[in-house]
């Protein structure tokens, strides 16, 4: 046999292919945590993102009701007033009924009805990662149960309860909903969020 060989033998290419192994296996996890991390930024933007619409609207409209009653006006109105009906609303007052006039009532319904006009807070209404769509659970400032916003309106509870929403969270994951999405990185609950 001469010294000058050419190419690679097979236990050489074994290792190398080996090797390449046992670098993807390693790799797999990596790129499945920096996946998972990516869409939990991507769920607390859109969190942050409705929070922030509700926080505008509720402090427009008690600005307002001061302009037009003074602050004795926001005695006799009930926190749970001065926020958002809908989630919709956030996005397109002018389906509000009144043609985008938002009318703050106080406890009669009577001694002060302060008109507001809310602009669009949100150009759409931000979507869940881990579920696909826009279904939030909604929490609402009067006190009742949650409902789920989902598909442009609430699900859940009596409607009449339903007065200003004052928080959303990630929806459970019931009916699979999360898709097996159910505990963050860090070991909280999504829907703790």
């Amino acid at each position: 046999m001469s010294g000058n060989r050419k190419g690679f033998s097979l236990f050489e290419m074994l290792m190398v292919v080996a090797m390449i192994g046992v670098i993807s296996t390693a790799a797999v996890p990596v790129a499945e945590l920096m996946f998972i991390k990516s869409k939990e930024n991507e769920l607390e933007a859109n969190l942050a993102q409705i929070r922030q619409a509700i926080s505008l609207w509720k402090r427009d409209c008690r600005n307002n009701v001061v302009k037009q009653y003074e602050y004795r006006g926001l005695l006799k109105i009930p926190d749970a007033n001065l926020y958002p009906p809908s989630l919709i609303v956030l996005m397109r007052p002018d389906t509000l009924p009144g043609g985008g006039r938002y009318d703050v009532l106080d406890v009669d319904g009577v001694t002060v009805r302060a008109s507001f006009y809310p602009k669009p807070y949100l150009s759409n209404i931000p979507v869940d990662p881990f579920v696909g769509a826009a279904t939030w659970k909604v929490h609402y400032a009067s006190g009742t149960e949650t409902g789920i916003f989902e598909g442009g309106t609430v699900v859940g509870g009596d409607p009449a309860d339903h007065v200003g929403i004052f928080d959303v969270s990630p929806v459970d994951n019931t009916g699979n909903r999360r898709r097996g999405f159910v505990q963050a990185i860090d070991g909280t609950n999504y829907v703790d969020w």
